[in-house]
């Protein structure tokens, strides 16, 4: 294999490595946006929870001789 052959191939095989990074890249980026939205969502919740626990009336407890 002449030595322009393997720099040919090496190009390719760099050009198609760098396809797949930007692609990895970009799919991570959307899991960080998911996570970021999923994030706030479970903050809201859990604020929302926690209001709703704060407002709630005390259950009176059954005595025990019941």
């Amino acid at each position: 294999m002449a030595v322009t052959d393997r720099v040919v191939d090496l190009e390719l095989r760099f050009m198609k490595l760098e396809k797949f990074v930007h692609e990895l890249s970009d799919t991570v980026a959307a899991q960080q946006r998911v996570i970021d939205a999923l994030t706030v969502q479970v903050r809201r919740l859990s604020a929302q929870a926690a209001a709703a626990d704060a407002e709630a009336k005390p259950v009176a407890e059954v005595p025990p001789h019941y």
